[in-house]
């Protein structure tokens, strides 16, 4: 598997844990809502760092 389709498959599950998240925070548990935007948010830096190693 290429690198730019591990990345897009990175974005992708991002984008749907940051909806899910939001949508926990804010009708339904709090808490977990934040763990699961935290989640989301290890999965971007995790795809940032992969678009970082590939510029150089």
């Amino acid at each position: 598997m290429s690198l730019k389709v591990i990345r897009n498959w990175l974005n992708l599950i991002f984008i749907i844990g940051a909806a899910v998240g939001m949508y926990m925070f804010y009708a339904g548990n709090r808490e977990t809502g934040t763990y699961i935007i935290l989640a989301s948010m290890i999965l971007k830096f995790i795809e940032s760092g992969l678009r970082m190693i590939k510029s150089t």
